[in-house]
């Protein structure tokens, strides 16, 4: 739920809607083209966030795709919701569903129960867990690892390669940012700046450049990992690939 693979810039803007048409079209056999009607917070800023791009690259492929865009209307569940309507060739809605993107990149599906997490670490706060590691002699780690499924290594191993192709990216990709604001990516410049610097400033030089790729990846629609959100993308990925460095 932390470590969440997925196309940025936002957690609630692009990764759940692009989990959200997914299941639709699993639903949705046999349509002609699609309309999507967009309410409230994901109205007013999904153009800024990508959220008709993270839709159309699930849906565009099955059919055209119309987009409604209503930011006035908010939906009683969630001010995040989503209307998929699959169309035959007429026109005539064949198959709908409203669905809520409701942050971190969980979705709720109108009519069905949410997912309820499972709450399976005993200590919830740093003190109590640092006096476990004292007690115990154990790490950190193997707290997890006494609390977390077998698969955590497999899993997170997969995290840590998409981490990493998300810095070389950043730090490969120059030019202009998608939006109004028109910034230029930066990473790449801090990057080869920073090897002029001593080791200190170089080391600092290095971290900032490699989460600095990492977020312009982010803004860009790019594969990240959130850690735990999408804006805040960037920062693990850098301290631990300098780390490995």
């Amino acid at each position: 739920e932390i470590y969440l693979i997925g196309k940025g810039p936002s957690s609630s803007h692009t990764i759940g809607p692009r989990k959200a048409s997914l299941k639709f079209l699993a639903a949705s056999g046999g349509a002609a083209s699609f309309r999507v009607t967009l309410y409230g917070s994901l109205a007013a800023t999904g153009k800024g966030h990508l959220t008709d791009v993270a839709i159309r690259d699930v849906l565009e492929p099955k059919g055209h795709v119309e987009f409604v865009w209503r930011p006035s209307e908010v939906l009683p569940f969630h001010p995040n919701a989503m209307r998929f309507e699959a169309l035959d060739s007429a026109g005539a809605t064949i198959c709908e569903q409203v669905i809520y993107s409701t942050g971190g990149g969980s979705i709720v599906t109108e009519g069905e129960a949410p997912d309820q997490s499972e709450d399976i670490y005993e200590i919830s706060n740093m003190t109590d867990l640092m006096n476990w590691c004292n007690t115990t002699g154990k790490t950190y780690w193997e707290y997890a690892a006494e609390h977390e499924q077998s698969d955590l290594w497999t899993y997170l191993s997969i995290v840590w390669k998409v981490m990493k192709q998300s810095i070389a990216n950043g730090l490969a990709n120059e030019g202009v940012l998608p939006g109004p604001l028109n910034l230029r990516r930066k990473a790449a410049s801090y990057y080869i700046r920073s090897h002029d610097y001593k080791d200190v400033l170089r080391t600092r030089g290095q971290i900032f450049a490699y989460a600095l790729a990492v977020s312009e990846e982010n803004a860009s629609g790019g594969t990240i990992v959130t850690a735990p959100t999408c804006g805040s993308c960037g920062v693990v990925p850098s301290v631990l690939y300098h780390l490995q460095k």
